[in-house]
């Protein structure tokens, strides 16, 4: 391409024709393979390969998005919901005998305590019946009586050393000890309790009082306050009630909770075989320094025996498809990057689709990872109940999968948006976007220097009595709910009566009347410059000319079909082949050719009658011959009843063939008129025409312009060299040389 400037000043674009090389050999194969040359159109041949190109592309990322989509959304469901909340129902929403639960929170120890005796005792041990009758043996240790417990359940106590916080000398003759947060410096290791007195190891609370390192070496356990180890004071509960509230009496019986714990962690698995899932819950007591107590809990479902059922298979083998996919387009996007270079980065769905590919290898890489550890740790866990089993490591690893692949799923369908042009108006959404994505750009940058600058205001104001602003990151949140219409101004405006109104009135005006529409006149502004700029320019070839010209071919055929059969029924029915009994072929191919038919096709058609090859169909052969010819007549005349009812219905295939192309026929008494179909097919050829040689005039205007510039810029250059030489001298004999050299 050349770029001239003109009288307007506006750069001029003159294309040069593509000339696309032909390939052969293994290079056609693999073109054929990944057109990557096609999938632009400034590096296809033409408009309609582009679009041709695009909807095989299309429709072959459709199949890999259906793919992606069964692994994804057949490692999770809804009965992956009711298991978890089945469990958080019966361990979090249990109410104790005061009314309190565990998800809203304790407020003394007898309230751990109760809770521990309590709901998580009658949840851990299901052995009575509604009538209560005593259960079976076989039923001891299962959860709702239906999922099983995977070992023992594990409390871990993390404790603090005393005096783990410095303490101001002012204050030391009213405190004499100090008991600060917990971290790595202030954790103690210390037996306590028990332990400082005579007690036998066989004890069934004997670890409780030991500090013991976990043998499974997990990462550690996260709560609302702070992170906490694997490792500490811990004890498993038993297998059946009386044993766990004869340890948890104990405990409570020799002080096991006091002012230097900082967490209490109750962890087990459970595994339910009749939908192949495994639970892991775990709840937190924190125990903050200021006193009181915070609540938390992680629950993780996850289905670690991955390939059981029938379906478990199919998504196998959708999982062998996706990585076959991902290697054919990692290839796609190699062959890409070495046609168009640096070019390649230069487009933004060219970096979505490596992204996606990166997650891709991610998720797979997750997956094989996933797979070795749950064959290498699932048989251990699960022969060893007399002790506890911690899951957390394959839990963790299943996670980490489902959050990549929801990632992975998440950018898939966003990329469709990279399909979108195949239409006009679609086209214009994605082209607004591209316009205003610098106005955008510095529109952010005002919006969160105000927005940050509210949050830090509302974090110093509120954070004391508001848990809304209780973090600077809470408060960017509370923030955004403001915008969205979520807020809660009465506790706002009780807490704080004067600052708390002018913040909030203050925010929503600046922050949503001014700023948010700003931000819709942005986008207005640049849909209205993008219609303007396409209502301007050259019609490209979309998806609907593609349609077009396609429906026009196939109508195109189907009329000359119906004239083949309107030519062979003439041809039998003129006065000089039907006056004789039997046709020869020199005169069957002399009629034919007065109709433009090849010799091909007059010899296929003749040879089908002529079973005994003498060049001339007999009688017999020429009443198969009109036999077959009616028979056709007939089946025309029942598709152009049913045309005639319904003009949008697709015509059937006629029974009658010359050669290998279907022909038809239609009534002799109704008139042979120009159809809507034959209308609308010639009324599109002249458009096309017209924008073909409106395309050509445009270019040859263009390169009318570029041949006047190149010509000022000749002129203007010869002056220049007079003037330059000139200058250099005043002799009669240098001016004549001069003059020579310009005119040559």
């Amino acid at each position: 391409m050349s770029t001239v400037n003109v009288k307007d000043n506006s750069p001029i674009i003159v294309e040069e024709e593509s000339k696309e090389e032909k390939l052969t050999g293994c290079d056609a194969v693999l073109h054929a393979i990944w057109p990557v040359r096609y999938r632009k159109r400034t590096t296809a041949s033409n408009g309609e390969l582009y679009i041709k190109t695009t909807i095989r592309n299309l429709l072959l990322y459709i199949i890999f998005l259906v793919i992606l989509c069964i692994i994804v959304y057949g490692m999770v469901g809804l009965i992956n919901f009711h298991f978890s909340n089945g469990m958080l129902s019966l361990f979090v929403d249990e109410e104790l005998e005061n009314g309190k639960t565990f998800r809203n929170g304790f407020v003394t120890y007898d309230d751990v305590w109760d809770y521990l005796t309590g709901p998580l005792l009658n949840g851990l041990h299901f052995e009575t019946w509604y009538d209560l009758s005593n259960t079976t043996e076989e039923n001891i240790g299962f959860i709702f009586y239906q999922n099983k417990i995977l070992g023992r359940p594990r409390l871990l106590q993390i404790r603090v050393k005393d005096n783990s916080c410095p303490l101001s000398s002012r204050v030391k003759k009213m405190v004499e000890s100090c008991v600060g947060e917990f971290n790595g410096k202030t954790e103690n290791k210390e037996p306590f309790g028990k332990a400082l007195k005579s007690i036998d190891q066989n004890d069934t609370t004997y670890k409780a009082w030991i500090y013991s390192k976990d043998p499974q070496g997990t990462g550690g356990y996260s709560g609302l306050v702070g992170s906490y180890p694997p490792n500490g004071f811990m004890t498993n509960l038993g297998q059946y009630k009386s044993e766990s509230l004869e340890i948890l009496q104990d405990l409570k019986k020799n002080d096991w909770l006091d002012k230097f714990t900082r967490a209490i962690i109750i962890d087990f698995t459970v595994y339910n075989g009749n939908v192949n899932l495994f639970n892991q819950l775990r709840l937190v007591i924190e125990f903050p320094p200021t006193g009181g107590m915070f609540n938390s809990w992680t629950v993780r479902t996850s289905k670690l025996l991955r390939y059981v059922s029938t379906f478990d298979y199919v998504v196998a083998a959708c999982e062998c498809l996706f990585v076959l996919f991902i290697i054919y387009y990692t290839i796609e996007e190699l062959f890409d990057i070495k046609l168009n270079k640096l070019k390649y980065f230069k487009d933004v769905y060219n970096i979505m689709d490596i992204f996606i590919l990166g997650l891709s290898y991610t998720t797979i890489g997750f997956s094989i990872y996933r797979t070795i550890q749950v064959n290498k740790l699932l048989d251990h866990l699960l022969t060893n109940s007399s002790e506890f089993q911690n899951f957390d490591t394959l839990t963790f690893c299943q996670e980490l999968f489902n959050q990549a692949s929801a990632v992975v799923i998440f950018f898939a369908w966003v990329k469709i948006f990279k399909y979108i042009s195949l239409n006009k108006t679609l086209d214009q959404l994605n082209s607004t976007l591209r316009k205003s994505a610098k106005d955008i750009m510095y529109f952010c940058i005002i919006f969160f220097i105000i927005f940050f600058a509210y949050a830090a205001l509302g974090y110093m104001l509120f954070s004391e009595f508001l848990a809304d602003y209780q973090n600077f990151f809470k408060t960017l949140f509370t923030l955004f709910r403001i915008i969205l219409g979520d807020f809660d101004f009465k506790t706002l405006r009780a807490n704080s009566p004067i600052l708390g109104p002018i913040y909030f009135i203050s925010f929503v005006f600046l922050g949503f009347f001014i700023l948010l529409n700003m931000f819709m006149a942005i986008i207005n502004q640049s849909y209205t410059e993008v219609k303007e700029e396409m209502a301007q320019q050259q019609p490209e070839f979309m998806l609907s000319d593609y349609l077009k010209v396609n429906y026009s071919r196939v109508v195109e055929k189907l009329n000359l079909r119906r004239d083949r059969i309107l030519d062979i029924q003439e041809v039998l029915k003129s006065e000089e082949v039907s006056s004789k009994d039997e046709l020869d072929f020199n005169l069957w191919r002399k009629e034919l050719k007065k109709k433009g038919y090849a010799d091909m096709e007059i010899e296929s058609l003749f040879s089908r009658y002529d079973k005994d090859s003498d060049r001339k169909l007999n009688e017999i052969e020429k009443i198969k011959m009109v036999k077959d010819i009616a028979k056709a007549r007939n089946n025309i005349k029942e598709e152009y009843q049913n045309f005639k009812q319904n003009r949008d219905t697709t015509t059937k295939k006629d029974a009658f063939e010359v050669g290998d192309d279907c022909v038809e026929e239609v009534d002799e008494s109704e008139p042979r008129l120009m159809t809507r179909d034959d209308f609308d097919y010639v009324v599109g050829r002249i458009d096309r025409m017209e924008i073909s040689v409106a395309s050509i005039i445009s270019k040859i205007d263009r390169l009318f312009h570029h041949l006047e510039s190149m010509e000022i810029e000749k002129m203007r250059k010869r002056q220049e060299i007079a003037r330059l030489l000139k200058e250099q001298t005043n002799s009669p004999e240098m001016d004549q040389n001069i003059n020579q050299m310009i005119s040559n």
